[in-house]
């Protein structure tokens, strides 16, 4: 028994010491918080004794890089030159890198394989090494450029001069070459030029290669050069710097408002680089409605729309406000590479228009009189008669809206059949507030008249409904109903 504990106790450690080494490869690996990783550029074709190297070396943090130096230095075994952004850098010596992404350029100047590598730390004390074996021999031909140092922007043109330099005793003419990709424009001594078609270089002491792309981000035009005998693969790596659309200011003409009210936005749009062109676009949407109405305020519902800015970048933008509700109302520009400003975000409170602030009341009064006939008690004259009504409502519109009109629309029971009234106020002044004040309307009239024998016709009414609609400027209306009281006397 004792024998088979021992096995499962020493199975279990070699389970628990492989975990922990693996564990231990991954923290190694990653780096832990300040851990970085390096992208790079593994495998290099034989070049030339004088020709470049370009070699990709992106730094990949578990951080924001910006916020944590980052220095690195190098040897090589074999005597050649290294630079980084144009400038020529010393062995052994130490540097602080200014991008996370990075392009070396090292040139051979003798025969052989030569083993550069370039040792990376931050301040937190992170570290790797990184080796490249970069193969280099006499060839028929070298190939060599100038340009592509400055920081280079989408759509900016980008000159190389390049030069073709034939080994001792081999051809100075026939040389070709041929642009095999690029996502951009390349021209070729100011020609545009297809790739997939080989060009004759009649000087290859000096000829031109500009390139031009929107696509931001590392990229590389590959292109094969050769003579009667020999082509030879190149490329040119590029760190394209994507353009910034900024609002640098923007503001809504109000937060509050009614509807149908015309609303403005008012501002400034920067585009990085300054350039010649205006044009941009925008777009406009609701996120978010309190009334589930996402046009609640017009908008280009999120699709883009072209628009020429104005002097200075000066940005204007008429909308109107639909319905009541409250909205979040959003504004996102777009340049001409499809680079995205950050989005501006409103909170906007459209206000119900129109509210009856006062409950409406009507009523209704009839009278009965019963008038003797020369002067005989036996004979009567009666008469019913309509006194009119008496109505009452308040209302109140929004800022920058008014009152047109209040209809009241009201009928009673009278002798067995129904009554109907209509009462109509206008307000041409449009008001932003209208109170009735319990209004008679003094339109009496006489219902009836009988000669009886007796005084004995009394009026048969009962209550009945209305209707009362208050409308603005718009012509929006708000409307309430209630009970028509009938007031009789007899």
């Amino acid at each position: 028994m004792k024998k088979y504990i021992l096995i499962l106790f020493s199975v279990l450690g070699i389970f628990f010491l492989n975990s922990c080494a693996t564990d231990g490869d991954w923290e190694n690996e990653n780096g832990g918080q300040f851990g970085f990783k390096i992208e790079r550029d593994d495998t290099f074709i034989e070049k030339g004794i004088g020709e470049t190297n370009q070699i990709k070396f992106n730094i990949i943090t578990n951080y924001d890089f910006s916020t944590i130096p980052t220095t690195f230095k190098f040897t090589t075994s074999l005597n050649g030159s290294l630079k980084l952004n144009g400038q020529t850098l010393v062995a052994n010596q130490e540097y602080t890198f200014t991008s996370k992404n990075n392009i070396f350029e090292y040139v051979g100047n003798v025969s052989g394989t030569h083993n550069l590598k370039i040792s990376v730390k931050n301040s937190k004390g992170a570290n790797k090494d990184e080796e490249f074996s970069l193969p280099y021999s006499i060839s028929e031909f070298t190939h060599t450029y100038t340009g592509g140092t400055a920081q280079i922007f989408q759509g900016d043109d980008t000159q190389y001069l390049m030069k073709i330099t034939p080994g001792s005793g081999q051809p100075t003419s026939g040389y070709e070459i041929k642009f095999n990709s690029y996502t951009g424009t390349i021209k070729l001594n100011g020609v545009t030029a297809t790739t997939g078609q080989y060009y004759t270089l009649p000087n290859i002491d000096n000829f031109n290669v500009t390139l031009n792309t929107n696509t931001a981000g590392q990229g590389a035009l590959h292109y094969t050069i050769k003579n009667s005998t020999v082509n030879k693969d190149y490329s040119i790596q590029q760190e394209v710097i994507a353009r910034q659309i900024t609002v640098e200011s923007m503001n809504i003409s109000a937060t509050t408002v009614a509807p149908n009210t015309a609303m403005s936005l008012i501002g400034v749009i920067k585009k990085t680089p300054i350039t010649g062109n205006n044009n941009v676009q925008y777009k406009t949407w609701i996120s978010s409605a309190s009334n589930n109405n996402t046009s609640g305020i017009q908008n280009t519902n999120n699709a883009y729309v072209p628009y020429t800015l104005g002097a200075n970048g000066s940005f204007n933008y008429t909308m109107n406000a639909v319905q009541s509700g409250t909205y979040t109302y959003n504004v996102q520009f777009k340049d001409e590479y499809g680079n995205e400003s950050a989005i501006k975000t409103f909170n906007v409170t459209v206000e119900n228009s129109l509210a009856i602030t006062t409950p409406a009341t009507a009523s209704v009064t009839l009278q009965r009189t019963a008038t003797s006939l020369n002067n005989q008690w036996f004979q009567f004259d009666i008469r019913h008669k309509y006194n009119g009504a008496n109505l009452n409502v308040a209302a109140q519109a929004s800022t920058g809206n008014g009152i047109s009109k209040i209809v009241f629309e009201l009928n009673f029971n009278y002798e067995g059949q129904v009554i109907n009234k209509t009462y109509t106020y206008n307000y041409n002044n449009f008001p932003p507030t209208v109170d009735l004040g319990n209004t008679n309307t003094n339109d009496g009239y006489q219902l009836g008249s009988w000669i009886g024998q007796g005084n004995t016709h009394m009026i048969s009414a009962s209550n009945g409904t209305y209707t009362v609609y208050v409308y603005d400027k718009f012509n929006n209306v708000v409307s309430a109903t209630g009970t028509t009281t009938v007031n009789v006397i007899q």
